[in-house]
């Protein structure tokens, strides 16, 4: 084979044209800055399944502890409840559900990441 032949062969390789699609994380946040994201809408979202913050927690792999402070941390920037926590005992246990302020801010985490899926697929890949 001629030296030509490898070399093109060579540029074959590293002109492969490679696609980039368009992807997003979203968050949502006040002027004083990030409020809520995908790990908080699973933290809600499991609450709203599942009626305990205990369990919800331990799915996550986190303690309970934190997941308490990330609940309290964004009820203090929207400075309104999102979960109401009901104490346990030894007949019936404990359990947590949203408020309305909490089921809203599902609901709203919902619609903007389903929007903005639906905009960025209508995106055609780049090739580079």
């Amino acid at each position: 084979m001629a030296i030509s032949g490898i070399v093109n062969k060579e540029l074959q390789r590293f002109c492969v044209l490679v696609k980039l699609k368009p992807r997003f994380k979203l968050w949502l946040e006040t002027e004083d800055g990030y409020v809520f994201g995908q790990g908080s809408f699973e933290l809600l979202h499991g609450i709203q399944e599942k009626g305990t913050l205990k369990a919800v927690s331990e799915d996550l792999s986190m303690s309970y502890r934190h997941a308490w402070g990330i609940i309290k941390e964004i009820e203090e920037k929207l400075g309104k409840p999102i979960v109401i926590s009901h104490r346990g005992g030894k007949i019936g246990g404990g359990g947590a559900e949203l408020t309305q302020t909490g089921k809203e801010l599902l609901e709203t985490y919902l619609e903007l990441k389903s929007e903005l899926n639906q905009m960025f697929s209508k995106i055609d890949p780049v090739e580079l």
